[in-house]
């Protein structure tokens, strides 16, 4: 449901940005490879691993790929050794 302008203008400001939508499967998707890290996986093997919904295991390789922070051949994942995650 909108709000005037009048109420969002006197709203406080959020303290912190709310997490990217996804962010929290990229956080996990980024966990499992980390600790995996001397292995490549296929994306159906990080959602068995992870937990996170099939296609949301390939948007989520897809961002941290455009981060730089994981690496693909083929169908294989593995984290970027060269990476440093923030």
């Amino acid at each position: 449901m909108p709000i005037s302008i009048d109420q969002f203008e006197k709203a406080p400001e959020p303290r912190h940005r709310p997490p990217a939508a996804g962010a929290e499967n990229a956080d996990r998707v980024l966990a499992y490879l980390t600790e995996r890290r001397r292995e490549a996986f296929t994306p159906v093997e990080i959602c068995e691993g992870t937990g996170v919904p099939r296609g949301s295991v390939g948007v989520a390789l897809a961002r941290l790929e455009d981060r730089g922070v994981v690496r693909h051949r083929g169908a294989y994942w593995t984290v970027d050794p060269d990476a440093t995650v923030r």
